[in-house]
């Protein structure tokens, strides 16, 4: 079976996802043999060529296409010529999309190449719920994922329950949570004893995730300290004295061992899919606390591995909470077994295949 996974977003949480899922194929059982295609674009700033030739598997057949994030008909035509050009030369069994700019750029290249039920869609977040761009773009973007599958086809591949519901409206849709590998976390994980709380999160600073709001819930408490894991444009919001921002990291392995130096994850991005970095903070064995959206909140339930707010001051009382660490330790452990159960790779990655299968 000749499977090609499309992505133009190809950073953060959907690098990891879709390297994982190609290494996933290459790795299959010898009764599940698949020539694995990778079409990818390396223009996302957090994107590190030579790391990710030393992480995907030797046998994925990689093919490089110059796209870009915005609209550019003259840029995007091309990328679709070229795209159809690669699939006909392919010939793929199946065509798995990642993210909306690749779900119409490689549907339309498909047109009459690919049968419409071989062809599936990741989201990883659907465009229309960013909040920082105008009525008109989220209307124009809302537009394009109903019309898409009905004019080219396709099944949705929802990565968590919200954006299941959500995606049910639109497509035919089934729901394949996103998952991690859950055996390098349990290799890594080691208990520091420190006297302060330690609070942090993973991702670019952008305004989807926020930072002027991490800045401000650290100022509201300075007995603890913050750690932003990564940096981007918006790094100047960042002024508490309490907050140490990294920089980038560039393997999973030192991900994870910056995780493991925190005692609460938190999360409070505008708007998300399903965050690939709130599942390796729960296999790091972390409480929650989570701005109540889309995705971060699938990964919480109330009381039990976590918490949910609306504002800042709940966001500092719901902090304040986890005052003891027998409570971060019992609320961490509650966030792994919610993972492991819901948010395996292996088990995930498994019902992916035979959906594969099927079609």
């Amino acid at each position: 079976m000749r499977i090609v996974q499309f992505v133009e977003a190809f950073g953060g949480g959907v690098y990891t996802y879709v390297k994982d899922l190609c290494n996933f194929l290459a790795l299959a059982e010898p009764d599940s043999s698949f020539e694995v295609h990778l079409i990818y674009s390396p223009n996302r700033i957090e994107f590190d060529q030579e790391i990710f030739e030393q992480e995907i598997h030797p046998s994925i057949i990689l093919h490089k296409l110059d796209m870009g994030r915005e609209i550019d008909l003259k840029n995007d035509y091309t990328i679709i010529k070229q795209t159809r050009k690669k699939l006909k030369e392919i010939n793929p069994d199946i065509l798995h999309l990642h993210s909306s700019k690749s779900g119409v750029l490689a549907r339309i290249a498909s047109f009459g190449l690919i049968k419409r039920n071989k062809i599936f869609y990741s989201p990883h977040g659907y465009a229309f719920i960013q909040k920082n761009i105008s009525q008109s773009k989220i209307y124009l973007y809302k537009i394009i994922e109903y019309v898409m599958p009905l004019l080219f086809g396709g099944t949705t591949i929802a990565s968590g329950n919200t954006e299941y519901e959500i995606a049910k409206k639109i497509s035919k849709t089934t729901l394949i949570r996103n998952g991690v590998d859950f055996e390098l976390p349990q290799k890594l994980l080691k208990n520091i004893d420190k006297k302060r709380l330690t609070i942090g999160t993973i991702g670019r600073l952008t305004p989807q995730k926020n930072p002027k709001l991490f800045n401000d819930i650290a100022k509201l408490i300075p007995e603890a300290d913050f750690i932003w894991i990564g940096n981007g444009e918006l790094q100047y919001e960042i002024k508490s004295e309490n907050i140490t921002v990294t920089g980038w990291v560039k393997t999973r392995s030192d991900l994870l061992k910056k995780l493991n130096d925190i005692d609460i994850y938190i999360q409070v991005s505008l708007w998300e899919g399903l965050p690939i970095a709130l599942i390796e903070a729960m296999a790091m064995r972390k409480p929650l606390v989570v701005s109540n959206i889309i995705g971060n909140k699938d990964c919480v339930e109330e009381g039990y591995n976590g918490y949910v707010f609306d504002t800042l001051e709940e966001a500092v009382k719901k902090i304040r909470i986890f005052q003891n660490q027998s409570l971060i330790s019992e609320m961490g452990n509650h966030s792994y077994q919610k993972a492991f159960q819901e948010y395996n790779k292996n088990t995930n990655f498994l019902k992916l295949i035979e959906i594969y299968k099927s079609v």
